[in-house]
């Protein structure tokens, strides 16, 4: 280790020269636009996929959540709520799709009752006849004791239902077939109930999973039967007896539900049954059934069996829609002659939607390939208005779209004779046009027939459930002035002071705005659309921004579109307080920035700021945002010093003076301080390159004492800071001295500082070096250095060599305490770190001693390899100074 001596360092004044002199050099060329500064359409993008290949930590993110993957289910087989389904209308739509959207569609808030009995075990029974009359006994459902539940709610009864099916699989399970048969029949017996007529659908889906299940249990017991061990007789007379006690049941609906629910299981009794013919048969004995609700759903029951058995028996499924066409009389004087309705107060519409599910599943299984389509649409024309108007809202929803597109004209001669379910009819062709494409219908002729019904539709909630729908045709087929009419419209049909009940709907109309319509600017200049997102809650403004950051990549200058949007993003800033979540916060802050980014006034620059002041002042509250303004008035400042090549008037000179101050006043509002000391390097970096010095002065101090006073409040990590001082010392290096300051006071005021970290003491040597040399690497345009004020006068160097000598002192010491510590590599790299910062600033005449001792320390410690590339760029030195060659042929000796 060298020894204790008054002064260390001596710097060396043409140590840059000689590096200079050492080195190709590249011609410097001016440039007005940082070369990786990225245009303000492209600073709001995010990049769906970084990368080329298969991030692993990112791969998952487009993955949907449980939660949000089951919403998206369910508005995917919702053919009622979503119009995205309509486009695969031309394939078959499995009943597994259906019943999800008819269980969340089909509710009550009624009380429901239930009737059950109490069930018999046969353990006791003997003998063979005794056992035969037993079980003819127990199917008898009006002997023996009975419970009833009344007064249930939609899930209490759901429940019970529940407990039936789970009775039915224990039952099952413990080879009590009687059991599981009497429970099936209870279920059925359970679908001739319609006193609660809304929540019908629901229940026929519930109990027909019950059947299906009881059915698949039948057909397996007798797969199992039929093996290479047992004759297939056995099968085949399991097979028969289990149909001759479906026979034995007495009530019509429950024996034509259980025998529907088996009958796949016939073909163990023939290995070509006729399904077809036993089909006919049971649709025939469906005219016994009195109630046209009952009687409807159970057809829509035989079909869903018959397409398992016979999906090409087109002649059934046009039997059993000729069925639906002549039970029009029926369907009609039950609604108006039954007790039950009228209580319940049910109306027609009501009536007719409840009919639907089981009507369009009919028409599905008729009409799937195609076929009888257009004679299907003649037999529905022919029918009387009241049955037309539920048959043909099913011929919508269920033919293919391309085909209600082709004969919509017709249609809709058909819809004006209507005067019942015009609300359901007319969403449901709507659905039907807007996925095919506008040139294959005729939009002009069609919107004003749909229009003038559309406004004859006095319900408000029907009203709007069309508008919703027709909204999407008229934005892909016609210009902003129909648009706006359908908007005004929608608008005068809202009462405001129930606004909250039509606010889900009018999201809905807002969001088909959005996203059909080709010019945005176009719709943000509508003073009935921009009403109509002020009234809805905030998530819609901000969509209506989210939208027009992606559709409108150009620069945005007109005053107009700026209010208006400036009104959308003051409502989302409003929108945040205390309790807002932090990645809410990001996100809003983000959609506003997309924004500003757009603003730009061209050459009008004092509008410009004024717009970033006015943002200022409207967005206070979201640090992203003051931030992104406090970059933009620097862009803004450094674009005018390079339209001015920096050769600034007075008038510009006094604009650049009011950039530097909105960024000054602005940074303490921000409560990060990293950020802060960040934006204050920044915008001293921006007012030096425009000759505002003590502006300049100014932010550099301001960050110095940020770092001095909140040293222990940084939560970026001290690495992070570090790295921070080491580009700051970067621009002390180009920044003169205050005439009335003391040299280097604001270096001075930096090495205040402590760390723990041993890269800033050498960075202050680098920096001190740096210096004291007679010419600097880089300066500002038009600012004077330290070295045109001081050159390498004897009184600066000695404040240089000072400084330097008190940080090499502290690295020294630090030195011996790693060498009391025995931490040998860390010594040695920090002696070798000390070595190079000599030989590049250092007065390497004076100071070859320290280097050699230096040396010597890091040869104990590092790898040998290192050490000997480290003698190659002193060997290049030594060829081109000969200052260095005896240092460098000592090292040689000693390597």
């Amino acid at each position: 280790m060298p020894s204790q001596r008054q002064q260390f360092w001596y710097t060396n004044v043409n140590a840059y020269n000689w590096k200079k002199s050492s080195k190709v050099q590249l011609e410097r060329e001016h440039v007005g636009k940082h070369p990786l500064q990225s245009s303000p359409a492209h600073l709001v993008k995010v990049k769906s996929d970084p990368f080329d290949g298969i991030d692993p930590l990112t791969a998952n993110l487009n993955e949907l959540d449980p939660l949000t993957r089951m919403v998206v289910d369910q508005e995917q087989i919702t053919p009622y709520s979503n119009t995205n389904i309509r486009s695969s209308r031309d394939t078959f739509e499995p009943w597994s799709f259906r019943k999800s959207a008819i269980l969340s569609r089909f509710t009550t808030q009624e009380k429901l009752s239930i009737t059950t009995s109490i069930y018999v075990t046969e353990s006791e029974v003997r003998g063979v006849s005794e056992k035969v009359l037993h079980r003819l006994e127990q199917l008898d459902l009006d002997s023996g004791s009975k419970q009833f539940f009344g007064g249930l709610s939609q899930e209490e009864y759901t429940h019970k239902i529940n407990q039936l099916h789970q009775q039915l699989t224990e039952a099952w399970q413990s080879d009590l077939r009687v059991n599981a048969l009497k429970i099936s029949i209870q279920c059925c017996k359970l679908l001739g109930d319609t006193s609660v007529i809304s929540f019908y659908p629901s229940k026929f889906v519930i109990i027909t999973d019950i059947l299906d299940k009881f059915g698949q249990m039948v057909y397996t017991r007798l797969k199992g039967k039929q093996s290479d061990i047992l004759p297939p007789e056995v099968a085949k007379e399991t097979c028969k007896n289990w149909f001759f006690k479906v026979g034995s049941i007495r009530e019509l609906l429950p024996r034509l539900c259980i025998e529907l629910a088996i009958l796949k299981s016939y073909s163990f009794i023939n290995p070509n049954p006729e399904y077809s013919r036993i089909l006919i048969r049971l649709l025939n004995c469906m005219w016994g059934i009195g109630d046209p609700v009952v009687a409807i759903y159970l057809r829509c029951y035989l079909c869903r069996v018959a397409m398992e058995l016979v999906p090409n028996d087109r002649e059934l499924f046009m039997k059993c829609f000729q069925d639906l066409l002549l039970l029009h009389d029926q369907v009609l004087d039950n609604f108006r002659n039954s007790p039950q309705l009228a209580e319940a107060k049910v109306s027609m519409e009501t009536y007719m939607i409840v009919l639907s599910p089981a009507i369009d599943w009919i028409l599905q299984c008729l009409v799937h390939r195609g076929e009888h389509l257009s004679y299907t649409l003649q037999l529905v024309s022919n029918v009387p208005p009241f049955w037309k108007s539920v048959l043909l809202s099913s011929v919508l929803a269920t033919f293919p779209p391309s085909f209600v597109a082709e004969e919509s004209l017709n249609i809709l001669d058909v819809i004006l004779s209507l005067e019942t379910n015009l609300s359901e009819i007319i969403r449901n062709l709507g659905l039907c046009l807007i996925i095919v494409h506008p040139q294959h219908i005729h939009s002009k002729e069609i919107w004003p027939k749909v229009w003038f019904l559309i406004k004859k539709l006095q319900n408000r909630d029907s009203y709007l459930d069309c508008s919703v729908v027709w909204m999407e045709f008229v934005v892909k087929n016609f210009g902003p002035d129909l648009v706006n009419l359908f908007i005004e419209d929608i608008m005068n049909h809202v009462s405001l002071r129930n606004i909250e009940q039509y606010q889900g709907k009018l999201a809905n109309v807002v969001d088909k705005l959005l996203t059909y319509s080709s010019d945005i600017t176009q719709l943000l200049r509508m003073n009935k659309f921009v009403k109509m997102v002020s009234i809805l809650p905030v998530d819609n403004a901000k969509s209506v921004i989210a939208t027009f950051n992606a559709k409108h990549q150009n620069a945005l200058g007109d005053n107009i579109l700026i209010s208006t949007i400036m009104h959308f993003a003051c409502m989302l800033h409003d929108s945040v307080d205390a309790l807002t979540p932090v990645d809410e916060v990001k996100q809003i802050g983000s959609l506003i920035n997309g924004f500003i980014l757009r603003v730009n006034y061209g050459r009008d620059y004092e509008r410009q700021i004024q717009f970033y002041d006015e943002a200022r002042g409207s967005f206070t509250n979201i640090d992203t945002v003051l931030v992104e303004l406090i970059q933009c008035v620097c862009r803004l400042g450094m674009e005018v010093g390079y339209i001015v090549g920096g050769h600034h008037t007075k008038r510009t000179r006094g604009f650049l003076s009011a950039c530097i101050a909105y960024a000054f006043i602005t940074i303490p509002s921000l409560e990060n301080c990293y950020t802060q000391i960040q934006l204050y390097h920044l915008t001293s970096q921006v007012a030096y390159a425009n000759q505002c010095v003590s502006q300049g002065d100014a932010c550099l101090k301001a960050a110095i004492n940020s770092l001095n006073e909140n040293r222990n409040e940084f939560d970026c990590g001290e690495p992070i800071l570090i790295e921070f001082v080491c580009n700051l010392l970067g621009t002390l290096l180009a920044v003169p001295d205050h005439p009335k300051e003391t040299m280097l006071y604001m270096l001075k005021a930096l090495m205040t500082i402590q760390w723990n970290s041993d890269v800033v003491q050498l960075r202050y040597l680098a920096l001190l070096g740096a210096y004291g040399q007679k010419e600097y690497p880089y300066k500002f345009n038009l600012v004077e250095t330290n070295s045109e004020l001081y050159g390498t006068a004897k009184p600066f160097i000695a404040e240089v060599d000072l400084l330097a000598d008190n940080v090499l002192k502290e690295l020294l010491s630090h030195l011996k305490q790693l060498s009391d510590q025995r931490q040998t590599k860390a010594r040695a790299k920090l002696s070798l770190d000390i070595f190079w910062e000599i030989v590049n600033w250092g007065d390497i005449s004076v100071m070859t001693n320290y280097a050699l001792d230096l040396w010597e320390v890091s040869k104990k410690g590092l790898d040998p390899a290192v050490i000997n590339r480290s003698t190659e760029p002193l060997r290049k030195k030594a060829n081109v100074k000969q200052e260095y060659q005896p240092l460098s042929s000592k090292l040689m000796i000693t390597t």
